[in-house]
């Protein structure tokens, strides 16, 4: 953590529910539609889109070895015009004994993968006889005997016409995520939050890149919790981030050939914020030259196993990036120990954000 107002001491408790890829191609059409597989002959949307959540895990990197699957249950989903527009449906692969979960559309002619959750159930798979509703990204509601629909991940009341819209005009015609991009550090170490996210996040970049020039995983993480000034609620300035990492590299004998924020402010070393002055190419440069990627969150909306209600002020360690038609990503190590982690690149996903290089 870098920011006063950060919880991430009491987020760091793992729950059952967990997101770790997600994949918002668009958000849904909200039209009837009576989908039908070229040459295939399938007149059943809910059969249609079984069969396609069965065989789509293959296609992406993480879950490229996903042969055996089998549907847990398939939750209609309805749209703006009370009619159902997308399935949710919870699934459970053999080959790694896993849950996930995939929402897919269905009003676009062929299924079109919404979200894809590959370790965990879904918001939804708890249902009764309830009606149930999707309005895009972490707005999963249930309606209630008066109408309103209640968020499943926040309690929170609203009308249809405030949380629903009709997305018919902006409706992406990608069926399946095809990769175009796609790269992944091997080797960078995943450790578990110790004295605060953000030298736990330096220690497994420094640890990747200077090997065993530097101390060992908790060693390190406490050298670097005393030289950035993390306090003992685990929080640390941006602002003291460079001199710390670089008073304990010279304690080691490093000099490092960089070691700064991508983006400063022209009179200081001060991190800048925001996309603009971080672009996802800058951080794809970096990840294919092997060097790992420091990403500073503020306000981040991105979830995964370790943090379900949001990644809020945090800091990670990106190890890749994965951009294809799908969407574009990058790939974390978030102080949970909970491997690879795919987050949107993008202000809600990941806040108001930085990056930050050493190497």
């Amino acid at each position: 953590m870098y920011l006063k107002n950060d919880k991430e001491r009491k987020d760091m408790r793992k729950q059952n529910v967990s997101i770790a890829i997600i994949i918002c191609i668009c958000l849904l059409m909200f039209n009837p539609a009576n989908v039908k597989a070229e040459g295939k002959g399938i007149d059943d949307p809910l059969l249609e889109v079984q069969q396609f959540v069965l065989e789509a895990p293959k296609d992406f990197p993480t879950t490229s070895s996903w042969i055996h699957n089998s549907i847990i249950s398939a939750i209609p989903l309805y749209g703006i015009n009370d009619t159902v527009s997308a399935y949710c449906v919870d699934f459970f692969n053999e080959d790694v004994k896993q849950e996930a979960y995939m929402i897919v559309n269905i009003t676009s002619g062929e299924p079109q993968i919404l979200e894809f959750h590959p370790n965990g159930k879904s918001p939804y798979s708890d249902s009764g006889q309830e009606e149930y509703y999707y309005g895009g990204f972490e707005n999963y509601y249930v309606k209630e005997n008066d109408g309103q629909l209640q968020n499943l991940l926040t309690n929170t009341l609203a009308s249809r016409d405030e949380v629903l819209w009709d997305g018919t005009a902006s409706t992406s015609g990608v069926s399946r995520s095809v990769t175009d991009g796609y790269h992944n550090i091997s080797g960078v170490p995943d450790y578990k939050w110790r004295k605060g996210c953000t030298p736990t996040s330096l220690a497994m970049s420094i640890k990747y890149r200077f090997g065993s020039s530097v101390d060992g995983q908790n060693t390190l993480i406490d050298r670097l919790a005393k030289a950035c000034v993390t306090d003992a609620d685990g929080y640390t300035l941006s602002v003291d981030i460079q001199p710390g990492v670089l008073s304990y590299l010279s304690s080691k004998n490093i000099t490092p050939s960089f070691c700064r924020a991508y983006s400063v402010l022209a009179v200081s070393d001060i991190p800048v914020f925001g996309a603009a002055s971080n672009p996802l190419p800058a951080y794809k440069s970096y990840i294919n030259s092997d060097v790992p990627v420091i990403i500073l969150m503020e306000g981040a909306k991105g979830t995964s196993a370790a943090y379900p209600n949001g990644f809020g002020d945090h800091t990670v360690c990106g190890t890749g990036y994965y951009v294809g038609s799908a969407g574009q990503f990058v790939i974390v190590h978030t102080t949970g120990c909970e491997g690879d982690v795919y987050v949107a690149y993008s202000e809600a996903a990941l806040g108001n954000f930085a990056w930050f290089i050493v190497y």
